[in-house]
């Protein structure tokens, strides 16, 4: 399941995010070093480690004897030497202080020479303004995780302007091999592409609170028993291909407005989503009654669980 060029990782700040990614490599083989500046962060690092591996054997994600292995592959330490020592992969996961890790980074260039990779889990800063800071920027790359990290599939794997693609390509297989759902995104942008779809959303939200539209009570239930649910198994476009491209081509036509490119495009080619087999995605055969199928299945299951705890 290993990389054969990767085997010892290191976490440089096992706090919120850290620790799950250790947990997640530790989990898959590796043997990873926690780093954390105090033995009592370094204590509830593994405090915390310790919890979710007894939950992934109470909802049969692992064995016990799995859960027990990867505990054991977990070493904390206070010390950034020690952890940074033969480490083949190193991630940061620090505060969103541009100097800060820049002078870990600086660090880290010095304790771990070449081939070893350097990543950081910023979710704001751009990867080429961290690396600046280091003599060897071409082994430096962010892979942006999302909170709690071996819970969520997603990362987001982003290089800098320095950064060899080969390096980007190694760490995408790497995280694969740890059944991630990896987006390499070519584009270097401030907040990477998931933060900014978040962004988005969150002004408009601060907005209606503020318009006194809405409690945040309300938005949150909106948006949990509303379209965050849809989203979460049909994401943005297979949605639009769910309900047929025509139908946002004729709703933006019927509000005056001019249809998104993309959509006319395709309404025009009679690519109309599901309906005709293709849209944005490719629907052959059953496929699309396949997905409706299981987006319906999960729909249910959380409908149950809701009525099941008195939420609706």
């Amino acid at each position: 399941m290993k990389e054969k060029s990767i085997e010892r990782v290191a976490v440089v700040g096992a706090g919120l995010m850290g620790f799950g990614i250790g947990v997640e490599f530790a989990r898959f083989g590796y043997h990873v070093s926690l780093y954390n500046t105090t033995e009592a962060t370094s204590q509830k690092a593994m405090e915390r480690a310790g919890e979710d591996l007894d939950l992934m054997v109470e909802t049969q994600l692992l064995t016990a004897e799995e859960a027990k292995a990867t505990y054991g592959r977990l070493r904390p330490t206070t010390d950034l030497g020690d952890a940074a020592s033969g480490a083949d992969y190193v991630i940061e996961s620090v505060l969103e202080i541009l100097s800060l890790k820049q002078e870990i980074f600086a660090r880290l260039d010095e304790l771990c020479p070449p081939p070893a990779i350097l990543a950081t889990n910023t979710s704001t800063l751009m990867v080429s303004e961290i690396a600046s800071a280091a003599k060897h920027p071409e082994r430096i790359l962010a892979t942006h995780y999302f909170q709690p990290p071996h819970f969520i599939p997603l990362v987001e794997v982003v290089g800098g302007e320095k950064t060899d693609r080969e390096v980007v390509e190694l760490v995408a297989r790497v995280l694969r091999g740890l059944r991630k759902k990896v987006v390499v995104i070519d584009v270097e942008l401030p907040s990477f592409v998931g933060n900014r779809i978040q962004g988005a959303i969150g002004r408009e939200v601060q907005s209606l609170v503020d318009q006194g539209v809405c409690s945040p009570g309300m938005v949150d239930d909106i948006i949990s028993f509303g379209f965050g649910r849809r989203m979460a198994y049909s994401g943005y476009f297979k949605r639009l291909d769910l309900m047929g491209l025509d139908f946002s081509y004729k709703m933006a036509k019927e509000h005056g407005l001019e249809p998104w490119g993309p959509i006319a495009e395709r309404v025009k080619r009679g690519e109309l989503g599901m309906k005709s087999g293709k849209g944005f995605y490719d629907w052959p055969g059953d496929a699309a009654k396949r997905f409706h199928r299981r987006y319906n299945m999960e729909l249910i299951r959380l409908m149950k669980q809701d009525m099941d705890e008195g939420s609706i």
